[in-house]
């Protein structure tokens, strides 16, 4: 059995419609993307399957949502995690400040790996717990990357010399 197979996966359209409930409602969600509440809630609906939310449509829906709940669950679907990038320039402290989040989530993490380690057993909600500071460890990783990112620049050009001069 592949780790695929083990691990259930949200599925994204179901994670979509749960935020758009929760957060604004069908009749808001459909308004802002040209469409009926009801058109919108049956391509929602696992008993008309004829009506299908499409990719540009999901996208289009989740994005003013304040979660990141649909691309969470699009990601689990290909094994990964999403993680935002900052959008600004980062200065020397936010490079500081990311790369001691790294070694606060490693850690934690340390932390963890011993505690359920401990009685020989990692237990199903152990393992969910190390998965969920795994992927914050990344996160944080991902972060410091992107933050050093900001900050690439180009080396200036060195003089050229005269030769044999």
């Amino acid at each position: 059995m592949s780790q695929q197979e083990k691990r259930p996966v949200r599925d994204p359209l179901r994670v979509l419609h749960d935020e758009i409930e929760a957060h604004e409602g069908f009749k808001s969600a459909a308004r802002r993307i040209g469409r009926s509440a009801q058109v919108l809630y049956n391509q929602f609906s696992e008993e008309m399957p004829h009506y299908k939310v499409g990719l540009l449509e999901a996208l289009a829906l989740a994005a003013p949502l304040p979660g990141t709940g649909f691309v969470d669950a699009v990601c689990e679907q290909f094994g990964g995690v999403f993680m935002a990038v900052p959008t600004s320039a980062a200065g020397g402290d936010d490079v500081l400040q990311a790369y001691l989040d790294i070694i606060h989530q490693m850690g934690d993490l340390s932390r963890e790996f011993t505690e359920a380690r401990a009685d020989g057993v990692i237990e199903p909600s152990e393992f969910s717990a190390l998965q969920l500071r795994g992927r914050r460890t990344m996160a944080a990783i991902g972060h410091l990357l992107a933050e050093l990112e900001t900050q690439v620049q180009e080396a200036p050009a060195a003089p050229l010399r005269k030769v044999g001069g």
